[in-house]
């Protein structure tokens, strides 16, 4: 379905009040005094003839009617949305032209015929196996054609899919696998760091039930249990799904505890996938994504690639080289990615020699993006970044910039929310800080139906508003974009004085020497807490700790000073490509491993 987006509802109401200039989308109106009440039943009118919908005036409630975001959403629900399922957001997008390029997956293309073929045989195999609406299924596999065949089938029959972090290992995994309560299996025998076989003999080990493996492994005649399957009769859908039904379980990374398994509901992925998809592309437009489908970034950027309607790729292989050679082609329009990777990418030689004449947007998004490696990235492909946030809870996507949005919003800023979306930033005694000053970020609109059998969990972090608090430092850069600051967890006290790790981060990168940076604190008996640097070089640079030192002396408090500096080989990361802090914070109290450090650092 085409959603009535926010643009349009800010074009209805400066025709209806010619003297209001600028709209933001996710603002109240009744909080900022934009519009009062008796306007609001003014715009209701509008709305009724510009988008052919009837109100019932004495059971309409004005709230869902206080920002255009809000409206939009509102509208769109009323026109089905709300009722979505990904069963249907599949065969709409197949069916506006069967005979259309949809997708291509390393060097084979397939239509969106040709998919829709492979998905129903897929999902009917799958039912024969026994596999159902509510079944967990338990994904261990690399970015593969097999990846993206799984998830649509099994988001078609209403089973729940549950993907492995592949980075993870066999104890992680297992520990994920039992928790969900998973039987089923779509698998290789090995897959990054994890062996099959190790994993099937620790759930044996734990009396874990195994009801059935779909390997996907080739034989000698090039074949896998896996290809038979698709190749299954197709047969009835008769079992139906509900949009407010549970689609998948996707797990956390676990930096502050054990994974937690976060249910999202179809309805939740589908419109995120629809809103994002006309934000971030139009059907002319052909994406490029390389984000690890077993994370929330990979199997969103999946379905909303798919969401566009237009021919999107993917591949297998996560190598620099392999990456930068596919968008020298000039097929893509669109590239998707993390900053991890774009930091990988940018101090590649190989860069130097690639061709991104046919880029013309960047959507960048999983971690933060500093505004440092925003600028590096626009100014290396020359066309615009859009910058993105979001978390697993709050079904991935939250805000965004727009491509046509102010350099520094789009640099400095991760936009503003998505339709359906309304965010606040707030005390730790969760009450609302002055507009400008930091705080934690609370979300509301697609927040996840709950972390799965953990209601304690759930309700820790998502009140009876159904407000979620996120857990990251933001503060608003005008009256409407966000900039993320860090994580709650991740502000440094040091002697008494609060510390955003990534305001020295932005700065250090400013060096041209540096790859990455990453800035935790340790315990320290006088201050509380010190401030703990550690560094990756660009290939082939050097410099001494000490101009390091002197260079964040000249720009920022002498509170902010990092007391340790440590050059390291590489940084630690975890799912998506994340840095993880918990590991150096580890490092900074008991030293680095001998493999990370830097040979000749001063």
């Amino acid at each position: 379905m085409k959603f009535i987006t926010e643009k349009e509802v800010i074009s209805l109401i400066q025709r209806t009040f010619p003297n209001l200039e600028h709209i933001p989308a996710g603002v109240s109106f009744t909080q900022s005094g934009l519009l009062t009440s008796m306007d609001l039943v003014t715009l209701i009118f509008a709305i009724e003839s510009e988008f052919d919908i009837q109100f019932d005036l004495g059971e309409i409630d004005l709230k869902l009617f206080d920002s255009p975001n809000m409206i939009a959403d509102t509208l769109n629900n009323m026109k089905g949305a709300k009722d979505l399922t990904l069963r249907t957001l599949f065969d709409q997008i197949c069916n506006q032209d069967l005979s259309k390029e949809a997708l291509t997956f390393d060097d084979t293309t397939y239509t969106y015929q040709e998919l829709k073929d492979m998905v129903h045989g897929l999902a009917s195999g799958f039912l024969k196996q026994g596999i159902e609406k509510g079944t967990h299924v338990v994904i261990i596999l690399e970015n593969s054609l097999e990846y993206i065949l799984s998830y649509f089938s099994l988001f078609y029959i209403g089973a729940i899919p549950v993907p492995v972090n592949t980075r993870w290992n066999c104890e992680e995994a297992v520990k994920v696998i039992v928790d969900s309560g998973a039987q089923y299996f779509i698998a290789a025998q090995r897959c990054g760091k994890l062996k099959f076989s190790d994993i099937r003999h620790s759930l044996e080990e734990k009396s874990h039930e195994i009801k059935r493996i779909i390997f996907c492994d080739r034989d000698e005649k090039d074949v896998s249990e896996f290809d038979e399957l698709v190749k299954t009769e197709i047969s009835s859908f008769d079992q139906e799904i509900q949009g407010s039904d549970v689609a998948m379980i996707s797990y956390t990374s676990g930096t502050t505890g054990s994974p937690k398994g976060v249910m999202l509901r179809h309805c939740d992925i589908a419109k995120i996938s629809l809103y994002t998809a006309q934000i971030w592309a139009t059907p002319e437009d052909k994406s490029f994504s390389i984000a690890p489908l077993y994370s929330a970034q990979g199997f969103l950027s999946l379905l909303i690639n798919f969401s566009v309607g237009s021919r999107f790729k993917m591949i297998s292989s996560f190598n620099t080289n392999d990456i930068l050679k596919e968008i020298s082609k000039g097929c893509e329009t669109i590239f998707h990615t993390q900053p991890t990777m774009w930091t990988m990418l940018l101090n590649s030689r190989v860069i130097n020699f690639a061709n991104f004449s046919g880029l013309k947007k960047i959507v960048v998004s999983g971690s933060l993006c500093s505004p440092v490696l925003a600028k590096r990235i626009e100014e290396k492909l020359q066309c615009n970044l859009l910058n993105a946030y979001g978390l697993i809870e709050g079904t991935s996507v939250v805000t965004m910039t727009r491509y046509d949005d102010a350099d520094d919003i789009r640099l400095n800023t991760v936009g503003r929310p998505i339709p359906g979306v309304e965010i606040k930033i707030v005390d730790q005694d969760r009450k609302t800080v002055p507009q400008g000053e930091i705080g934690e970020l609370a979300v509301r609109g697609y927040v996840m139906a709950g972390y799965y059998h953990n209601e304690e969990k759930t309700r820790q972090i998502i009140d009876s508003e159904g407000w979620l608090y996120t857990g990251d430092l933001a503060r608003f850069y005008d009256n409407e974009n966000i900039s993320i600051v860090g994580r709650c967890k991740d502000m440094v006290i040091r002697g008494g004085f609060n510390v955003y790790p990534s305001d020295i981060e932005e700065v250090i990168l400013q060096l041209p020497q540096i790859q990455s940076v990453a800035v935790v604190g340790s315990p320290h008996e006088v201050l509380g807490e010190e401030l703990v640097a550690f560094v990756v070089l660009r290939a082939g640079e050097s410099i001494k700790k000490t101009d390091i030192s002197r260079y964040v002396f000249t720009h920022l408090a002498n509170y902010k000073q990092p007391d340790r500096i440590y050059l390291i080989s590489d940084m630690p990361a975890i799912l998506a490509g994340k840095i993880d802090k918990k590991v150096l914070s580890d490092w900074a109290v008991n030293g680095i491993p001998q493999e990370k450090q830097m040979l000749f650092a001063d």
